[in-house]
């Protein structure tokens, strides 16, 4: 894992007099801008032993992480997909359907079968995680392949902050802009590179 302050050298010359905990938090937010939109950290999530009879299933992400999306998913090793139904079937309704389970994403903490397995088997997946709200850093892989797009998400952010020696309007579009264009050149470097064979990473973790 590498620390917010691994990127102190890299960003805080162009930050004169910005407070260490306002580039912590821009630079969290930006990783976890670019994770949820270029899908570029992916792990193999634990296997989940499932119940009968049991429909919702908590995640349990790295330390320091959160599920974003689910990319891969599989039930006694037969694939399953999102469920494109009513996101708010009530359960008595869910309960009572037949046929092969499907997933719904229940935010960053769970996920939920649907309809409710009527056997016991094991869920696995792989998943694409973004840094949690209280992350002390970011996986180290992407520290070394992205940390130009998380830097320059949090200039971009810092720089429109009213009243600083650092605010320059100019300079945090170019950012952005610079953000968005590494961050969509990941999203396509990750849809290419798309395996669900296991993944493996670093653990976060807490600050």
């Amino acid at each position: 894992m590498k620390l917010w302050s691994d990127l102190y050298d890299l960003i805080m010359p162009d930050l004169p007099g910005c407070p260490f905990a306002a580039v912590n938090n821009a630079l969290r937010q930006s990783a976890i801008v670019f994770c949820a939109q270029s899908l570029a950290w992916k792990d193999e999530h634990p296997p989940v032993a499932v119940a009968a009879g049991t429909a919702e299933y908590s995640f349990i992400p790295p330390v320091g992480a959160a599920v974003h999306a689910i990319t891969h998913a599989t039930f006694n090793s037969k694939e399953i997909s999102p469920h494109t139904g009513e996101l708010d079937i009530p359960a008595r309704d869910w309960r009572n359907q037949t046929g092969r389970p499907e997933y719904v994403l229940g935010g960053a903490t769970s996920l939920r079968l649907v309809p409710e397995p009527d056997e016991a088997g094991m869920l696995t997946m792989i998943v694409a995680l973004k840094p949690s709200a209280s992350a002390a850093g970011i996986d180290e892989r992407l520290f070394n392949e992205y940390r130009e797009a998380i830097i320059h998400g949090a200039l971009a952010r810092l720089m429109l902050s009213p009243r600083k020696p650092y605010t320059n309007t100019q300079l945090a579009q170019y950012h952005q802009q610079q953000f968005l264009i590494e961050t969509a050149m990941a999203a396509t470097r990750a849809a290419r590179s798309f395996t669900r064979a296991p993944l493996r990473t670093a653990i976060l973790g807490r600050g």
